[in-house]
């Protein structure tokens, strides 16, 4: 899987991730971000070795969106567009067109392609 430098993380989530277990170290494991802009949060888990990604959105003490173990990721991209705009994608394999997108300036937001019934 392609990501980004764990300082491009860092800096989009603006902290350094905690990791699931204390004896291992970037890129192994599951290491977890956290980012809060007013009473909206987002907490961004990624597995780099196992190609493993969650997301949980919150309303205050609230979580109201989870994408559980989102699997078999190409790559994650770093996005930084006009207006403040910076963001997360993350690509599935050979589908360039079907990114998850995580806003996280100038506020937090997730946003995905559904698919029709059937057109898997």
């Amino acid at each position: 899987m392609e990501i980004p430098e764990l300082a491009e993380l860092i800096w989009l989530f603006e902290a350094e991730p905690t990791a699931e277990f204390d004896d291992l170290e970037w890129p192994v494991g599951l290491f977890s971000f956290w980012l809060a802009r007013g009473d909206q949060a987002v907490s961004f888990s990624l597995d780099p070795t196992a190609g493993e990604a969650y997301i949980s959105l919150y309303a205050g003490e609230h979580e109201h969106t989870h994408l559980g173990r989102i699997r078999r990721l190409d790559r994650l991209t770093v996005v930084r567009g006009p207006g403040g705009y910076e963001g997360l994608r993350l690509w599935p394999p050979d589908d360039t067109d079907e990114a998850i997108t995580l806003q996280t300036k100038p506020r937090i937001s997730l946003s995905w392609n559904v698919k029709e019934l059937g057109s898997w």
